[in-house]
């Protein structure tokens, strides 16, 4: 999985980011990969991250809506960002 430090264009021939792990092969060939990855990654709208998986905790979208299937966390990606908060 790609390390969410490397930014989705990744940072380097040994730091990957969503486009060489999605793009560029899982989704390689296929007319949208871009769409595809985007589909997939919008599985953080439900669930959380958690410390001891990733490093990171808490949840991209507000606790009370992270069990719904919505688009909040497309919203917050084009809001916030992807930074450090």
């Amino acid at each position: 999985m790609p390390n969410p430090e490397n930014s989705c264009e990744g940072k380097g021939s040994n730091k990957w980011g969503l486009k060489q792990i999605f793009v560029d092969n899982i989704f390689k060939g296929e007319s949208h990969p871009w769409t595809l990855t985007t589909a997939i990654s919008g599985a953080h709208t439900i669930g959380r991250a958690r410390k001891e998986n990733s490093g990171y905790e808490g949840s991209w979208t507000p606790i009370e809506s992270s069990g719904i299937f919505n688009n909040d966390y497309y919203h917050s990606v084009l809001a916030r960002g992807w930074i450090p908060d």
